[in-house]
């Protein structure tokens, strides 16, 4: 009887080892399939994290609400005038005016007649020869009342002003007085100073705008300004030779 009980014994202790063994054979098993959760669980953490973390792109909504102040403070820097220039001068006119060239035969053909022609057979000579002229039109586009007109001829003589004046007075624009005590009211009978140039002018009231003809004598040349009004004036201040 005693060996029959110490054989269930052993048997009993036998299935006890085999049921402890399979046990944790089974728990070890199952660790690392929770260990493989855990792990997969930790980027979808991340994720969320960086992905919430991107709306904080407030700095474009700031960039957006600077570029009108930006346009705005370029806008207002940018320049009032602009600028014309050739070998001899150059001035500032205002934007919404125009440059054009200007020649006897264009001059000739606004005023329907051939003036240095009509010159030279009424005085017996002939003006001082053209070497080019330029003109500012306003947004009328009229040559009659245009601020600022400058015709520039050779004076291979050298003459001065006043002498200049006794034979051409201020051809193309006005010519043909003999008499002194006529010619007295077209007369130069004022001085300036012109981007350091003496300068001689005359104002003439009885012609449309009260054109100011002012003559210049530099380098072998004689200018001839006729300038019109206070936008005339500005033109005409900022030239320079």
């Amino acid at each position: 009887m005693q060996r029959g009980f110490a054989h269930i014994f052993a048997l009993v202790g036998i299935l006890v080892i085999i049921l402890v063994a399979v046990e944790v054979y089974y728990f070890a098993k199952i660790k690392p399939v929770k260990n493989t959760q855990e792990a997969t669980e930790e980027p979808i953490v991340s994720n969320v994290v960086s992905k919430q973390a991107q709306p904080t792109q407030a700095p474009e909504k700031n960039n957006l609400l600077r570029i009108p102040s930006i346009t705005i403070d370029t806008a207002a820097k940018q320049p009032e005038f602009n600028s014309y220039s050739n070998s001899g001068f150059g001035f500032n006119y205002e934007k919404n005016s125009s440059v054009k060239e200007d020649s006897e035969e264009a001059f000739n053909k606004r005023g329907n007649g051939n003036f240095r022609k009509n010159f030279s057979g009424y005085v017996g000579y002939e003006p001082g020869r053209l070497l080019g002229a330029v003109v500012v039109l306003d947004k009328s586009g009229s040559y009659d009342i245009n601020p600022f007109s400058v015709w520039i001829f050779e004076n291979d003589k050298n003459l001065t002003i006043q002498q200049w004046f006794q034979d051409y007075w201020y051809y193309p624009f006005v010519w043909g007085v003999f008499d002194k005590t006529s010619k007295g009211h077209i007369t130069l009978d004022q001085e300036a100073t012109i981007s350091g140039q003496a300068a001689e002018y005359k104002i003439i009231t009885y012609q449309p705008g009260s054109p100011k003809f002012m003559y210049v004598a530099k380098d072998g040349k004689m200018y001839l300004f006729r300038i019109i009004g206070d936008a005339g004036d500005k033109i005409l201040s900022s030239l320079k030779f």
